[in-house]
């Protein structure tokens, strides 16, 4: 299923299309309570036990649909033996209600629905490396959580660098104004905080998440790299396939992260 969405608008959905037993994932529903009281929908998929690389991927997905739209791709990660857990923040999916303005880029409040996924994962997962796979809107969601909780790698995918300059360029296109939350001005702060290992995913046609932007913050940190790829937003685990689905990829990741 392609799932790329370029609208950068908020567009939750309530429904489910699909969920992991589907495709035949055993998995494990939960109510995740967050500080602020809000229940957030979470999915924990797990490998078999021969393939575990012990290795726990969140995915904080991008500013549309729910977490069911992104099930196939988990499918991919786990049968590569990675511990998969999906949520829907606030207002998306079966998490709580949460009033959402459709011309808001992004909400401070998404932070800690994933915070509250980080603090599980490292509660239950003793001795696996925690990490974010981040997709669009959700790099920004990620960096501000790890500012509070921090993980062992971060993999961002057709990040969004800076707010501010996105707020404006999208005026431009669109004519519409979108609104940011408190405190984005220091949004390149805390990305230059992020300390943990640091993988970019960005298209060359993507006019937002561009390789250019993303490259300016490489070269300064050893843990930092880069994979450009012949396409646009979110295109790279269909562009970068190989010999399957994403195979490529999630090869890249690997690699990335040492893992064999």
């Amino acid at each position: 299923m392609l799932v790329s969405f370029s609208s950068y608008a908020l567009k939750p959905k309530k429904e489910y299309i699909i969920t992991p037993d589907s495709l035949g994932m055993k998995y494990k529903e939960l109510r995740l309570t967050t500080a602020d009281n809000y229940k957030i929908n979470t999915w924990v998929m797990r490998p078999n036990k021969k393939k575990d690389n012990k290795t726990v991927m969140i995915l904080a997905y991008g500013d549309a649909m729910n977490m069911s739209y992104w099930v196939e791709q988990c499918y991919y990660f786990v049968q590569d033996g990675f511990t998969v857990i999906t949520f829907d923040y606030r207002g998306f999916g079966h998490s709580s209600p949460f009033e959402l303005d459709s011309n808001q880029l992004y909400y401070n409040e998404f932070a800690f629905d994933l915070e509250r996924v980080l603090t599980y994962a490292k509660k239950d997962f003793k001795g696996y490396r925690i990490g974010v796979r981040a997709l669009s809107m959700g790099t920004m969601v990620t960096t501000i959580a790890y500012n509070r909780t921090p993980f062992d790698y971060f993999i961002g995918d057709s990040f969004l660098c800076d707010p501010i300059a996105m707020q404006e360029r999208l005026k431009k296109q669109t004519g519409r104004n979108f609104g940011l939350p408190a405190g984005a001005e220091r949004f390149s702060k805390q990305l230059d905080s992020v300390k943990c290992p640091l993988l970019f995913f960005a298209g060359d046609k993507d006019e937002n998440s561009l390789s250019g932007n993303c490259n300016v913050m490489v070269p300064w940190h050893r843990e930092r790299k880069l994979i450009s790829y012949n396409g646009g937003h979110m295109e790279g685990i269909y562009v970068l396939a190989g010999t399957s689905f994403g195979a490529v990829y999630i090869k890249d990741i690997k690699d990335f992260l040492k893992i064999n």
